[in-house]
C-alpha cells in the first residue's frame, strides 16, 4: 500500500503542475488583430442536416463581416433528407452547394465533404464548423482579425449547449466541452495547443495545402479537427486561440446516451495516433485515472490509510476546479459548474472506462461503424 500512495502521489504532483501550467497558459493568450480583411469561406459538410441547415444559413447570411468578402459552402454528403434543397437560395449569392460523389468508396465521409469545399473555396482563409453550431454575428470578422500574418490556424470553443441546458445531463456535456476547450486554451497560450474542435477552426487555404490536406491522416474516420492541428503544429505557422465569448459558436447535445457513448469512444479511439509527447501525458493521464479509482476500494479493504482517498481526490477536484472557472468566467459559461460535484464523481471512471474501450470496442459515427477511426 505504501508504494501504491508514493506512486499515486507523483502521479498528482505531476497532474497538478500540468493543471498549473494550463492555468498560466491562459493568462498568455492574446488577441493582436490585424486589419485586413481577406476573401474567406465558410465550409459546411453537411448530412440529412435539413432540421438545421436553415437556422444554420439564417446565422452565416448574417455576419458583421462585409457581405462581398466571403462565401458560404454547403457541402452534402448525399443526403436522404430535405438538406440539399434547402440550401438553395437564388437571391444570396454567397451560398454554394455542392455534392459528394461515390460516398461508399470513402473512409473519412466528413473530411471528403471538407476537402471538396475547400478545393472548391475562392478564400485566402477557410472557417468550419458543422450544420447543428449556431455561430455568432460577429464570429467570421472576429475569426479573421486573428490571422496575423504568422498565423496558420485559430481555434475556438464550442459548447454543447443547444436547443437548451437541462440538469443534469445537458450540463454534464456542457462542463465536458469547457473542460476541453479551457485545455486547448490553455495549451494554446504556450505554442502548443492539445487539442481543438471541429465545429469553430479556421486555417489558412495553403496552410491546408502546404501539410497537403488530409492525405495524412484519410483512414482516419475523424480528425479533421484533432489530427488537422497535429499536421499543421509541424509547419512554421502559429496557432492562435480565440478567447473571448464573442467567438464562441454553440452546438447541438447530443440525443441520448448511447449517441454519446459511440462519439466519446470515436474520440478515444484516436489516442495512440497523436505525437509520441502526447501519448505518453495520455497514458500518464490514464494511469493516474486508473490508480485514483482503485485507491478507494484498496483503502476500505484494508481499512488503513483511509486519508489517501480523500487528499488525492480533494487535490484533483481543488485544482481542476479553479481551472475550470478561470476559463468559464472568462467565456461567460459560470452556469456550467453546478453539476461539478457530480462530474468529479463521475469523471474518474468516466476517463478509465472509454479510455480503454475506445481502444477496443467497436463505434458508430453516422451511419458507418469501425473500431480505430
Amino acid at each position: 500500500m505504501t508504494g501504491f500512495i508514493l506512486t499515486l502521489g507523483v502521479l498528482t504532483v505531476i497532474y497538478l503542475a500540468a493543471l498549473l501550467w494550463i492555468f498560466l497558459g491562459l493568462d498568455r493568450l492574446r488577441l493582436t488583430a490585424t486589419a485586413e480583411s481577406p476573401f474567406v469561406s465558410v465550409v459546411v459538410a453537411a448530412r440529412n442536416e435539413q432540421e438545421n441547415i436553415p437556422q444554420l444559413l439564417n446565422a452565416l447570411t448574417q455576419q458583421s463581416y462585409p457581405a462581398d468578402r466571403y462565401e458560404i459552402i454547403i457541402v452534402d454528403d448525399q443526403s436522404t433528407d430535405l438538406t440539399a434543397s434547402m440550401v438553395a437560395r437564388p437571391d444570396d449569392e454567397r451560398i454554394q452547394l455542392l455534392q459528394t460523389a461515390n460516398r461508399h468508396q470513402i473512409i473519412s465521409h466528413k473530411k471528403n465533404a471538407i476537402n471538396l469545399g475547400i478545393q472548391k473555396a475562392r478564400g485566402e482563409i477557410i472557417l468550419l464548423t458543422d450544420a447543428d453550431c449556431r455561430p455568432p454575428a460577429y464570429w467570421v470578422e472576429g475569426i479573421v482579425r486573428l490571422f496575423t500574418p504568422d498565423v496558420g490556424m485559430v481555434i475556438g470553443f464550442s459548447p454543447c449547449e443547444l436547443p437548451r441546458l437541462s440538469l443534469p445531463f445537458g450540463y454534464l456535456l456542457a462542463l465536458e466541452s469547457l473542460s476541453l476547450a479551457a485545455i486547448a486554451a490553455g495549451t494554446a497560450g504556450w505554442g502548443v495547443p492539445a487539442t481543438c474542435n471541429g465545429r469553430n477552426l479556421a486555417y489558412r487555404k495553403k496552410v491546408y495545402q502546404e501539410v497537403g490536406g488530409f492525405a495524412k491522416i484519410q483512414n482516419f474516420i475523424s480528425g479533421d479537427d484533432d489530427l488537422m492541428l497535429k499536421l499543421v503544429q509541424r509547419t512554421r505557422w502559429h496557432i492562435r486561440y480565440a478567447y473571448t465569448p464573442q467567438l464562441v459558436v454553440p452546438t447541438m447535445l447530443v440525443r441520448n446516451i448511447v449517441q454519446f457513448a459511440h462519439q466519446r469512444l470515436r474520440h478515444a479511439s484516436k489516442g495512440f495516433h497523436y505525437d509520441p509527447q502526447k501519448v505518453i501525458g495520455l497514458l500518464i493521464l490514464y494511469v493516474y485515472n486508473l490508480l485514483l479509482l482503485a485507491i478507494v476500494p484498496l483503502a476500505l479493504l484494508q481499512q488503513k490509510n483511509l486519508w489517501a482517498p480523500a487528499l488525492f481526490i480533494g487535490l484533483k477536484a481543488i485544482s481542476e476546479f479553479v481551472v475550470l472557472f478561470r476559463f468559464a468566467a472568462k467565456m461567460k459559461r459560470l452556469h456550467y459548474l453546478i453539476v461539478f460535484p457530480l462530474a468529479e464523481l463521475l469523471h474518474v471512471p468516466y476517463v478509465v472506462i472509454f479510455g480503454a474501450l475506445g481502444q477496443f470496442i467497436k463505434f458508430k459515427w453516422k451511419e458507418k461503424t469501425d473500431s480505430h477511426a
